[in-house]
């Protein structure tokens, strides 16, 4: 099985970085390609990480992307990782934000996941704390239809992988259309709508940098949910009637109105809860 474990790196979380390479570099299973794409260094800064990588690591195989020249939003840096893995031949892809850490059997459990589940297109794990706490009050063992992540998400790409055979040329280019900061939420989307189902890893897990240039963090803005979910809703409304039902819920609530959740599992965007009888 040809692994790669895949990361955007970007200068706001030039901090973390190395921390990063250290928990990727010391995982039980070290067969498997480290795929690093370069948002935002310059070709100068992009020398020296990689000079320090490379100290960093034991002998790991390392692919570097440089996209600098590109100037690609979110959405789409993401978008080329997951087309570079493709390019690659890779099978299994393991994902990892640059300012995460993740604990040392990921790749061991992934690829035994992969192999003794072989419907699920996608796998996810559990996301905690530096703590040790769990980020997610529950987290299901599967996952098989968008509307469990319709209206609040647990799936991120620091805590997933994907069955890349299940992925087509076609459908990385239409994700395209999701140009949006919650780029995750849309992609996990459009696999559940489009491909298949997801399952969790149980013995894995990823420890969440909590920070200000944290897009999503574990804060409960109402404001920048239901802005949020706006983006969300209309980008996924140009293919599916379903979040055009959303959309239009959405739109039909008064903002100043809305309050948190007095129950919240902590997914993300999960405080905006509304009457869901739509039939898929």
């Amino acid at each position: 099985m040809k692994t790669a474990f895949a990361t955007v790196i970007y200068k706001q979380a030039h901090a973390y970085l190395q921390d990063y390479v250290k928990s990727v570099d010391n995982q039980t299973d070290r067969d498997f390609t480290l795929l690093i794409i370069n948002d935002n260094y310059t070709k100068a800064e992009l020398a020296e990480i990689e000079k320090e990588i490379v100290a960093n690591t034991r002998g790991i195989s390392i692919q570097i992307i440089d996209l600098y020249d590109k100037h690609l939003s979110i959405a789409e840096t993401r978008i080329e990782m997951i087309r570079q893995a493709k390019r690659l031949k890779v099978d299994l892809l393991i994902m990892g934000d640059a300012d995460d850490t993740f604990s040392k059997d990921r790749v061991a459990s992934y690829k035994k996941a992969y192999e003794l589940d072989k419907q699920s297109v996608f796998f996810y794990n559990k996301l905690v704390t530096d703590k040790g706490d769990e980020v997610f009050k529950t987290i299901p063992t599967s996952t098989t239809d968008v509307k469990a992540i319709s209206q609040g998400n647990y799936i991120g790409l620091s805590t997933s992988g994907i069955r890349m055979n299940k992925i087509t040329e076609e459908f990385l280019d239409s994700l395209a259309e999701g140009d949006t900061p919650v780029f995750d939420w849309y992609l996990f989307s459009r696999i559940l709508t489009d491909i298949g189902s997801g399952s969790l890893v149980p013995d894995a897990y990823t420890i969440y940098r909590i920070y200000d240039a944290n897009m999503a963090g574990t804060g409960r803005d109402l404001k920048k949910e239901y802005d949020i979910k706006t983006i969300h809703y209309n980008n996924l409304a140009k293919r599916y009637d379903y979040f055009k039902y959303l959309a239009n819920k959405l739109k039909e609530l008064n903002p100043a109105s809305l309050k948190l959740q007095s129950v919240h599992q902590g997914y993300w965007w999960s405080d905006i809860q509304m009457e869901d009888d739509y039939e898929i």
